[in-house]
């Protein structure tokens, strides 16, 4: 069952860096400071950016805007988490995949965006100018959703009011309107 998502974090002046690598909103390092419990993480040495989710799994980067998160696991780690129709993937190597783990199923959600908006306790897309995107695998096909800015807005889908327009884009729509008007 999925937890609530905190479309804001619960504690204000989070910190968002360990060693060099961003930890943007839904994640977080502190208590109250992810959309969910599961995307608390620990920066455990932020001289070398070690950033860990769980024993033995560690993240090398965070991109929200495209929806990425690097992992690194452990090759001493005794944990199996990471599997694909009950097949224990043992290289990494090849083209990427979507790994879920089958021990925590919520921690991507598996909704399309009709059935992830219908329920506003648990949609993530929650910045007024963002949209909501399905994630397909080649491998099992329909996985989920994940959220990003609408076409010339930046900023983090999973912040309120996050996705700001970007001012050069509106600036040449509005050019391009005016000359329009002056020349008809």
């Amino acid at each position: 069952m999925a937890t609530g998502y905190n479309p804001k974090p619960l504690k204000v002046n989070c910190s968002q860096q360990c060693g060099n690598i961003s930890v943007p909103f839904p994640f977080g390092l502190e208590e109250g400071c992810s959309a969910r419990k599961l995307f608390q993480l620990n920066c455990s040495d932020p001289t070398h950016s070690v950033l860990e989710y769980n024993d033995g799994i560690r993240v090398t980067f965070i991109n929200v805007g495209e929806g990425l998160v690097g992992v690194k696991m452990d090759p001493d780690s005794s944990l199996s988490l990471f599997t694909v129709s009950s097949t224990t993937m043992t290289s990494f190597s090849g083209e990427p995949h979507l790994f879920v783990n089958p021990l925590e199923p919520h921690l991507f959600a598996n909704l399309t965006c009709q059935e992830a908006q219908q329920n506003t306790s648990i949609y993530a897309c929650v910045s007024i100018n963002s949209t909501c995107i399905s994630v397909l695998s080649s491998l099992e096909g329909y996985v989920g959703y994940r959220c990003e800015c609408l076409p010339g807005f930046e900023g983090n889908p999973y912040v309120q009011d996050d996705c700001q327009g970007n001012l050069s884009t509106r600036l040449v729509f509005i050019f391009i309107r005016v000359t329009l008007i002056l020349y008809f």
